[in-house]
């Protein structure tokens, strides 16, 4: 038996959890058969000060001493039997070397969004794990999913070395994303975090592939215009969560970061 869309009364199948047609959400989105809802977590078991302040200062190196955000909501309590892998999908093409709010390259501010992600991700729960995957019109796993407590130097380290390629490509992106899970596993939320300049390809059957397996898909787009990016595109591709798309187009670094930093808190489940 089909379900019809409330939004554009498009038929769906039953099982299908976002319009094929206008990407509305049909009913709660699941994850594991639990429905989805986002919440902001308190630490898992702490890292030091030291560890945190030397890993900005890394970043800081980097990026120059425009204030990183750590830290996360101390008041909620952690839910320890819950995991999130999340793999950020970065487009790397001949146009992220533009300038970007007059200070960075659209790729500088994408690494130090994606670097202030992983430090408060580190202090909400360091036993997270992170994957990178970088795509112009070919896909490189950068990195496999590897736990932050553990590795977060070395995520953060092949974040800064990431260089720029040639056109764009986002279905491979989301391809090679969708190879770095590790699918057996059945007690962890999957996300992407996808960032892109433009368009390109044709990722919409393997984004709904990706949703339908209850992986959360955040899409960035940035630039000086939203005409830059294909946004009818990504706000297909991105998932759709109590009635919010999970789409955002920014044009300024420090939206970005801030963006990022609010990235970084669990998608719960219940």
């Amino acid at each position: 038996m089909n379900q019809t869309c409330p939004k554009c009364h498009a038929e769906n199948l039953q099982t299908a959890h976002f319009c094929h047609s206008c990407g509305t959400s049909l009913g709660a989105t699941m994850v594991q058969g639990r429905t989805l809802i986002s919440q902001t977590l308190a630490s898992a078991p702490q890292i030091s000060n030291n560890q945190i302040t030397n890993a900005v200062q890394r970043a800081q190196k980097s990026f120059g001493n425009a204030p990183i955000a750590v830290g996360a909501n101390q008041a909620t309590q952690i839910m320890t039997n819950q995991r999130e892998h999340t793999v950020f999908v970065i487009d790397v093409s001949g146009s992220m070397y533009d300038p970007y709010d007059g200070r960075y390259t659209k790729l500088e501010a994408a690494i130090r969004a994606n670097t202030t992600m992983v430090l408060n991700k580190a202090q909400i729960d360091p036993y997270d794990e992170v994957g990178i995957v970088s795509f112009d019109t070919r896909a490189n796993v950068l990195l496999s999913l590897c736990p932050i407590y553990s590795q977060k130097q070395q995520i953060i380290g092949t974040l800064q070395a990431i260089q720029f390629g040639g056109g764009t490509d986002i279905n491979v992106g989301l391809k090679a994303a969708r190879d770095v899970f590790d699918w057996q596993r059945n007690d962890v939320v999957r996300r992407i975090v996808l960032l892109t300049d433009g368009h390109g390809g044709h990722p919409l059957q393997t984004a709904e592939d990706l949703k339908q397996r209850g992986v959360v898909i955040d899409v960035i787009g940035v630039g000086g215009n939203p005409y830059n990016v294909d946004e009818k595109l990504l706000r297909k591709v991105a998932s759709v969560i109590e009635g919010e798309v999970r789409y955002r187009f920014i044009k300024d670094q420090q939206t970005l970061v801030a963006h990022y930093t609010q990235l970084a808190n669990k998608t719960a489940t219940c």
